[in-house]
């Protein structure tokens, strides 16, 4: 079993800020939709290794912070929208969401954006995007690392929505706040529901432990919130560890008292890539 290094946790001296070039918007197929991202160019001369940020669920307007710091120290950032939000076509589906992660490296893989190294790519998720990031880099070997921060486990989520009657209350009130602004999110015909029982057929599947061998090669790096009530701690984030040590993986893990609150893993997170991602 190997822990990678998380030394340094402050956040990494940025490069001058009049060098970061705006942000621009791109189209990915993925499958019969395509999705909507926006890329922020690394600062830095040649082909620049590239982090994809899976953010939350609906992933919303505004840029994350870290992606800002992840460009000004040299990494090319690629923010996709997930199918059937914001401006990304079709219909939000768990398994949509699985497929357009695919789909996103597939597109870098291919040199399809300029400037970026379709050789060094790698993933970082935060809540139903730490679940997505952690199945894509699964489902490739070539994602050179991956980092999850409080990941919401969609395969634990679905089997307790089928079991539990207050939980899945809680849960389709949330839902279907999202749903009932076609910004944010848009579920198709079979509406909420429909993307719960869809979750639910697939919960097994789509359990992170079930992926804990896929992951067991590469670098990866997961943060949990002792205090976390849309993730539970000891629902997502020990399961998933317990199956990383279980699988020999080079993973980092990180504990914080607090909530479902990214925040208090980035500096740990851009500190983990800076040093395991892309060490050549």
């Amino acid at each position: 079993m190997k822990f990678l290094a998380l030394a340094a946790l402050a956040v990494l001296s940025p490069a001058a800020a009049n060098a970061q070039t705006p942000v621009h918007e791109v189209s990915i197929p993925s499958g019969s939709e395509t999705l909507s991202a926006r890329v922020l160019d690394g600062v830095g001369d040649g082909s620049r290794p590239v982090i994809v940020l899976f953010t939350g669920f609906p992933a919303g307007p505004n840029i994350p912070r870290v992606a800002n710091e992840l460009q000004a120290n040299g990494y090319t950032v690629v923010v996709p929208q997930y199918r059937g939000t914001g401006a990304s076509a079709g219909a939000i589906s768990v398994d949509g969401s699985r497929a357009d992660g695919a789909a996103v490296v597939s597109w870098l893989k291919a040199g399809t954006l300029p400037g970026a190294d379709p050789a060094k790519i790698g993933l970082l998720g935060v809540s139903y995007g730490g679940w997505v990031a952690l199945q894509t880099a699964a489902a490739d070997q070539s994602v050179r690392c991956v980092a999850a921060l409080v990941p919401a486990d969609m395969g634990v989520i679905a089997a307790r929505w089928s079991t539990d009657a207050e939980y899945r209350s809680a849960w389709k009130t949330d839902l279907d706040s999202f749903a009932s602004d076609p910004t944010l999110a848009r579920f198709g015909p079979a509406g909420v529901d429909g993307f719960m029982s869809s979750a639910v057929a697939s919960a097994d599947s789509n359990r992170l432990t079930t992926r804990a061998g896929d992951l067991a090669k590469r670098p990866v790096f997961i943060a949990g919130g002792r205090q976390d009530p849309a993730a539970p701690f000891q629902d997502h984030y020990v399961p998933i560890v317990n199956a990383l040590r279980s699988a020999g993986s080079p993973f980092a893990a990180l504990e914080f008292e607090g909530g479902h609150n990214p925040s208090n893993a980035q500096a740990a997170a851009l500190s983990f890539i800076e040093r395991n991602c892309f060490p050549d």
